[in-house]
């Protein structure tokens, strides 16, 4: 349960994109496959809740993946690892216009004027308003993540080797 007693919502395999809604009651709208839905709580405490159902925080993900990637701005987030479930942000989480994508939802992304077209899988998409290059960029980090937490399985060997 959240903070009011409604349950919090957990990111999971179906989960394509969240975002802000700017509504009086709504905070957040979460994209899945086959519907869309609606949460009272941020963007913010969704991924924190999130991470701590897979035994972190959002502070933990965040500071491990700044020395993964030696980085510290738009940070991907591995939601779980062992499901392989990771969030990419398409702008910083300040940012009104942020959303966060699943890396695994993701199908194809093509620049359309000013936006970026994010095809998913299940045949659906949304506009995100980040240019190609910034999400292009956002999905090399997150790979660049999947690929840090599956070295063992991809090439035999230890990740910390």
């Amino acid at each position: 349960m959240g903070k009011g007693g409604a349950p919090v919502y957990i990111i999971g395999k179906q989960t394509k994109a969240i975002m802000r809604k700017d509504a009086t009651y709504y905070r957040t709208q979460i994209l899945e496959e086959g519907r869309k839905r609606h949460s009272s709580y941020t963007l913010e405490y969704i991924l924190d809740q999130s991470c701590k159902a897979f035994a972190s925080s959002l502070k933990g993900r965040k500071d491990a993946v700044k020395e993964i990637l030696n980085s510290a701005s738009k940070l991907p987030i591995p939601i779980d690892t062992d499901s392989n479930i990771y969030m990419m942000p398409t702008t910083s989480l300040k940012n009104k216009d942020c959303v966060f994508l699943a890396f695994h939802q993701i199908k194809f992304y093509v620049e359309r004027d000013d936006k970026t077209f994010i095809g998913f899988h299940d045949g659906s998409g949304i506009y995100v308003n980040a240019s190609y290059n910034t999400v292009d960029m956002q999905h090399k980090r997150a790979s660049q993540l999947i690929l840090y937490f599956n070295r063992s399985n991809i090439f035999g060997e230890g990740i910390w080797t």
